[in-house]
């Protein structure tokens, strides 16, 4: 007899072993997703939508765990947590949709939603005329920082020919796309004027742009410098702030075909390592996404213009920066690709037991390894070489 585990964690995956063993092709939409598990929570339910869920699960031969108490309503309010093939949870989902309560049809509906999003076939980013599908592809961003004061390399490339130097060299290893920043958004950072940032940043963005064929990022919250760097140039825009911390940046961006990275951030760069807390981690973030995507529609940009970072070390403990590389795939219910920028931060250090920025390069290549397993596609990154040498063979692997 001969049998084998088989590891399917992809609708891909799925759908090329059933065709492998030579099934009808009408079947496999059939039997896919059932390849496939989730597992979802429901906040506060009270105790009639508990009971009407668990009771719906059950029909479609999912599970639901909910408080003990909740079936006597001695308990007015549960957690659920659904655990399901992801067929099942399709069925789940519409059934749900014709519920009579409206909180029961609401979840219906964003369920629906997120499954969708979940087993999308392409994961497309598109900037000015650049179209990358990262389903299963990688970017690395190079991080080039014309600052005095960041963290790493404050200080190191702040001259237009360091600068050039370094752009050159990140080339060379591999990086797909350019990060200049000239303002240090480090824990403690104070805001940079908006002429000095200016000053810094816009020079280096036209020799950039006049040397190299390579995309460029422009790293800013302020409106008046992505402008100026659209005009100039930049074919991306990433915003610390997730759009939050100038109102106008929505409708720069909305005027322009520019891509953009919209991040993750509690508090601000001053304040934000003080004592963050969160009651549930992963939701809050994704509810800040919602938003973020929410008003990027509202101004008309195309969701395919826009990436979304978990932003590790912004507004996290170090308990939570591990939580949320482990909780990746959690993200892509938003249909959009997911970026990682862990490069060299502190929460490494204090796993590795190293101070030092410096000699953090190893524990930055296994996170971003680890965080391209778990669901991530795009990595903001001080070394280049290592870690693009490092996700190609974790893409091999995963793609075999």
């Amino acid at each position: 007899m001969k049998t084998e585990l088989l590891n399917i964690d992809s609708l891909d995956k799925s759908q090329k072993e059933i065709l492998k063993i030579g099934a009808d092709k009408s079947s496999v939409s059939i039997m896919d997703k059932k390849a496939l598990n989730i597992a979802f929570k429901v906040y506060d339910c009270k105790f009639y939508h508990a009971n009407l869920l668990k009771q719906e699960a059950l029909t479609v031969g999912a599970e639901c765990a909910i408080e003990k108490d909740t079936i006597t309503a001695k308990t007015l309010k549960s957690d659920c947590l659904i655990l399901a093939n992801m067929k099942q949870a399709y069925i789940l989902s519409a059934k749900l949709k014709n519920q009579s309560f409206k909180f029961l049809r609401e979840l219906g509906v964003e369920l629906e939603n997120q499954l969708q999003n979940l087993t999308k076939s392409d994961f497309i980013f598109r900037f000015n005329n650049n179209t990358i599908d990262l389903k299963n592809n990688i970017m690395v961003i190079g991080i080039l920082n014309v600052t005095d004061d960041s963290f790493f390399d404050g200080g190191k490339y702040n001259s237009l020919d360091k600068a050039l130097q370094q752009t050159e060299k990140m080339i060379e290893e591999g990086a797909d796309i350019i990060d200049i920043g000239a303002e240090s958004t480090r824990p403690g950072s104070l805001p940079l004027e908006l002429d000095k940032e200016l000053k810094r940043i816009i020079p280096v963005v036209k020799e950039v742009k006049k040397r190299f064929t390579i995309p460029i990022s422009v790293d800013t919250y302020k409106s008046k410098v992505a402008q100026e760097s659209i005009f100039e140039g930049a074919d991306i825009i990433n915003d610390i702030s997730g759009l939050t911390f100038d109102k106008n940046m929505a409708n720069v961006l909305s005027e322009s075909k520019c891509g953009i990275i919209a991040m993750h951030i509690k508090g601000t760069p001053k304040n934000m390592q003080k004592n963050p807390q969160y009651e549930h981690l992963i939701y809050e973030i994704n509810e800040f996404f919602k938003s973020i995507l929410e008003k990027t529609d509202s101004f008309n940009i195309e969701r395919n213009r826009v990436i979304l970072d978990v932003g590790i070390g912004f507004g996290k403990t170090y308990d939570d920066n591990f939580k949320i590389i482990d909780n990746i795939n959690s993200f892509k219910i938003h249909g959009r690709p997911i970026l990682i920028g862990a490069s060299r931060k502190s929460f490494i250090g204090a796993v590795l037991n190293e101070s030092n920025p410096d000699k953090r390069l190893y524990g930055t290549v296994g996170v971003n390894v680890a965080s391209y397993l778990k669901g991530a596609r795009i990595f903001r990154v001080h070394d280049v070489k290592a870690n693009k040498e490092a996700l190609l063979m974790a893409k091999s692997i995963n793609n075999s």
